[in-house]
């Protein structure tokens, strides 16, 4: 008893049975059909050979400098207050003394024979006269003087200054308009009572 059994072969493989064979027609749609499949699969295939496995990236902070780093971010400036705006445009001067009075009564004070000469002369302070000014600044400034001796000046100036309470001041009548001898005493009086404890402030100018 002789059995057979019927096996169907892959179109793709027919080549390694036969070397040559004849299809018939009505076969060649199928067979056709089949080896465009075959060949989609194939190509969709990865080529695991061909491509590269993908680098895995792996992101690391770039270590910066301190100089570097100050580079790059842009320096924020330090708010600046109006007081310390002020203070680098403006700088206060301070003075040690100043003899301040009117224009009228400054060449008066500096005339030779001078009542004012003859009392800064009997108290050796000659070099007073070197201070003597007649500027309204003084009076807007007055703080900035360490010690300060007005004479001769008008109400409202005298006002202006005793408002400022400085603690180092003198403020005289005209010297030169006073008549009599009790005038004279208790102006000189004052003033030597002014002068006694600035006199080594007065011996440096």
């Amino acid at each position: 008893m002789l059995l057979c059994y019927v096996f169907k072969i892959d179109a793709t493989d027919i080549h390694l049975l036969y070397k040559s064979l004849v299809i018939l027609p009505q076969d060649k749609q199928d067979i056709a059909s089949l080896v465009e499949d075959v060949s989609t699969a194939k190509s969709a295939e990865p080529n695991v050979l061909s491509e590269k496995p993908a680098e895995k990236k792996t992101e690391t902070r770039e270590s910066i400098s301190p100089i570097e780093e100050k580079d790059a971010l842009p320096a924020a400036a330090a708010p600046v207050s109006i007081a310390e705006e002020a203070k680098a445009i403006y700088k206060t001067e301070f003075h040690t003394f100043a003899l301040f009075t009117s224009e009228a009564n400054k060449s008066k004070y500096l005339a030779e024979g001078s009542n004012f000469a003859k009392a800064i002369g009997a108290l050796k302070l000659t070099q007073l006269t070197k201070y003597i000014t007649s500027d309204p600044i003084v009076i807007e400034t007055l703080s900035s003087y360490e010690c300060i001796w007005c004479m001769g000046i008008d109400l409202n100036s005298e006002k202006k200054i005793l408002a400022q309470k400085h603690q180092n001041i003198l403020i005289s009548p005209d010297i030169e308009s006073l008549a009599t001898v009790d005038e004279k005493k208790r102006m000189f009086s004052a003033l030597k009572a002014f002068v006694t404890p600035n006199m080594d402030l007065f011996s440096k100018i």
